[in-house]
């Protein structure tokens, strides 16, 4: 089948154009650089996959993706753009994910209605939710962003549905925590942690760090594109099913550098806010598994950054 990943040189792109290829799809990255997507776990570089240069906050955009469609292609949209800071963003900031996040959804979906495609997946993301009121927080809860990023990555699944209802062209979206593994560069708990034991300094928990948080290795993350173009509708809730403790995250960032000690407190700056959700959905219906446990992939990322490190 050939697939087009839209974002396909990011860091999940990354490892969904290679995980495609290797299951022997002929796989389009499209990017704005218009590079080929660099392996993560030592695949062959561009092995299976051919680079397309492709801007969706241009309206050209749409002929030159719609020219890679079909009815037997399937389209992977993952381009979008993540402020520095979800929480404080400027009107700057909200131009840009107005027009990155919604307006090329609306573009990328413009060009699989114009061309069709077999499917179109979409990476959302759990900021729709908000503040959950229940855990684990199911699909069925109500979506109420609290961010600019989650209130555009809401508004795409929104057109994803009603490209769906309009055409008849299934839609899968999949509402993920923010993934982690080698070649994430976000600045989150998690990469900071093991940013700190690879200077060999003990990670910093603000607060007891009891606040809970879902975590999904990017090679996971990837398995669920691959179930999503195989079955589904709707969205799922797609992470590793466990919740975590900031205080985990920190112990098993010095547990895999091999570090003594515990990590270093400090007073807490945030109010505590949990956040875990039930992923029974997407295991009954897209037949998706976790295979990643959390200490082996922070010990596959904390690799990565040393040998990354100048």
């Amino acid at each position: 089948m050939k697939l087009v990943v839209t974002g396909g040189t990011g860091h999940l792109g990354r490892a969904a154009c290679h995980a495609f290829a290797r299951a022997g799809h002929e796989v389009v990255a499209a990017s704005r650089s218009g590079r080929l997507p660099a392996p993560l776990f030592g695949e062959a570089a561009g092995e299976g996959i051919r680079a397309l240069a492709l801007d969706l906050s241009e309206d050209a955009a749409v002929d030159a993706l719609a020219a890679e469609l079909g009815p037997t292609v399937g389209l992977v949209h993952l381009a979008a753009w993540h402020p520095p800071s979800t929480a404080h963003t400027t009107a700057e900031d909200r131009r840009r994910l107005v027009d990155v996040n919604v307006l090329g959804t609306m573009r990328a979906l413009d060009a699989a209605r114009k061309a069709g495609a077999s499917v179109v997946v979409y990476a959302s993301s759990f900021e729709v939710y908000g503040e959950p009121r229940e855990a684990p927080v199911s699909e069925a809860a109500r979506t109420y962003p609290l961010s600019d990023y989650g209130a555009t990555k809401l508004a795409g699944e929104h057109h994803a549905q009603a490209f769906t209802d309009e055409e008849g062209i299934r839609s899968v979206s999949l509402r993920m925590p923010a993934v982690y593994g080698p070649g994430e560069t976000t600045s989150r708990a998690l990469p900071n942690f093991l940013r700190r034991v690879a200077a060999g300094e003990r990670p910093v928990i603000f607060g007891d760090g009891l606040d809970q948080r879902d975590q999904l290795h990017v090679r996971d993350a990837a398995a669920a594109l691959a179930a999503a173009l195989e079955r589904g509708r709707g969205p799922y809730n797609v992470a590793d099913g466990a919740p975590h403790s900031v205080a985990e995250l920190a112990r098993v960032a010095m547990k895999v550098a091999g570090l003594p000690g515990a990590p270093e407190p400090a007073p807490r700056e945030k109010r505590r806010r949990d956040f875990h959700m039930s992923i029974e959905r997407a295991r009954a219906e897209l037949a998706f598994a976790p295979a990643v446990p959390l200490e082996e992939g922070m010990a596959e990322e904390l690799a990565w950054l040393k040998s990354e490190a100048p």
